[in-house]
């Protein structure tokens, strides 16, 4: 007994800094260097900000280059949001049920019949999917089983975002519950399909939705006389000709780009005459190899397009695309007038070393790392700017202060030398 009322004791008069909270979430962006994650609560849809150090235990996590975005995590953080633990919430299935990326491929390749069921929500589906993978999210399988096949005995293969994503177990386990005998989980997903560079799909009714100037249409056949509404021409021969060049002139990748495209994350779709093309292959495999993130090719290509009477029109020869802003991220304009007239305060917060690049003159430099403990240096009653080099830490700083109560903060979500060059920003 007196044991016990000593441990209780103990807990009551602990200090608050040494008292542990676990916290759930989805990561939406991770600095590396600044040691800071940018997460989801799934239950309260807030969006907060943990950081870790060397001394952070990692579980189900060879090393903290695994903590990618979309992963989902527990870990256990003191009062100043700093993690003693982190650790991934991995799917966990029989490996009878599981099926890894290039038994799938060769599944696909060879025409073996095969259901590819994507579990993941239908907005994200459409954006882009796995070739001949049918919509079936997992929060609405268990009121529309006439998705799946009529034989029960087929193979019905399911897959979302990842290995801590647990909509395709869920799915698997719908599916099994009501009969069907050879079900598996691909549990790698999505994310580990573009990673080597399978090629992904849209098809033509969501594109046909998304006709506007925040999406990239590249035709890649030589001298179209017509394509897609609003498709810019860009031959495949002229992409792998810019491709080699550059791989001699050892340009680097992030360097690399299209129609002096900055945003590597821009959702561009390849056509060609159908889907499975050399030049939409090759085109596609070039920009996913340049780290564009969001490339995909049509499906059923401009055959499909023609024969369901979708808008057509004249190729384009120069691109025309406006980047789709981020919560908080400030137009490209704003953010020139603000660094030339000094009408907001710009907080720079790369590293030191980075500012051998270049800074705008009257800006404050607060490192990621240390912002939280230089917050007296930023103003509450004007506006302030966020800006890095790419835009990830900025959008990281931005979510840091908002949760602080800041109200009047945005950042600047692009390249930044590229801003400066483009807009005749002097720098220091």
């Amino acid at each position: 007994m007196f044991k016990k009322m000593m441990i209780i004791a103990t807990l009551i008069f602990a200090p608050l800094s040494l008292m542990a909270e676990e916290v759930v979430g989805k990561i939406q962006s991770i600095s590396q260097s600044a040691k800071i994650i940018q997460y989801l609560n799934p239950k309260t849809k807030q969006v907060k900000v943990i950081k870790f150090n060397e001394d952070t235990t990692l579980v189900d996590a060879e090393s903290f280059k695994d903590l990618t975005v979309n992963t989902k995590f527990k870990a256990e953080v003191n009062d100043d949001n700093l993690a003693s633990s982190i650790k991934r919430i991995l799917v966990k299935l029989p490996d009878e049920l599981v099926i890894d990326t290039d038994e799938l491929a060769d599944l696909l390749e060879s025409g073996e019949p095969v259901f590819v069921g994507d579990a993941r929500p239908l907005a994200i589906y459409q954006q882009g999917h796995i070739p001949s993978a049918k919509a079936t999210p997992s929060n609405k399988l268990e009121d529309n089983l006439d998705w799946l096949p009529k034989d029960k005995s087929q193979l019905v293969v399911f897959y979302c975002g990842g290995v801590t994503c647990p909509l395709s177990p869920k799915a698997l386990k719908i599916a099994k519950a009501m009969g069907y005998t050879n079900v598996k989980a691909y549990v790698q997903g999505y994310p580990a399909w573009k990673a080597e560079v399978y090629p992904t799909h849209v098809n033509p009714k969501w594109l046909m939705q998304n006709l506007d100037k925040h999406h990239v249409i590249l035709d890649v056949r030589t001298k179209p006389s017509s394509s897609v509404a609003g498709a810019v021409s860009l031959p495949s021969d002229q992409l792998l000709a810019m491709h080699q060049k550059m791989n001699q002139e050892k340009v680097a990748i992030g360097q690399r780009t299209i129609f002096n495209l900055r945003d590597k994350k821009a959702p561009i779709i390849i056509v060609a005459d159908a889907d499975d093309t050399d030049e939409a292959i090759e085109a596609y495999e070039i920009l996913s190899f340049w780290k564009f993130k969001n490339v995909s090719i049509l499906k059923g290509g401009l055959n499909q397009w023609a024969a369901e009477n979708l808008p057509s029109g004249e190729v384009l020869n120069q691109l025309v695309y406006e980047k789709k802003q981020a919560k908080g991220a400030i137009d490209e304009k704003e953010f020139v007038k603000a660094a030339k007239q000094g009408t907001a305060t710009i907080i720079d917060v790369r590293d030191s070393e980075e500012l051998s690049h270049g800074r705008v003159k009257g800006s404050i430099h607060i490192p990621l790392a240390e912002l939280d403990q230089n917050l007296a240096q930023i103003p509450k009653d004007s506006l302030v700017i966020f800006h890095c080099a790419g835009g990830s830490r900025a959008s990281l700083a931005y979510t840091l202060l908002t949760n602080k109560g800041y109200t009047n903060v945005s950042f600047l979500n692009d390249s930044f030398a590229d801003v400066a060059k483009d807009n005749g920003i002097e720098l220091l």
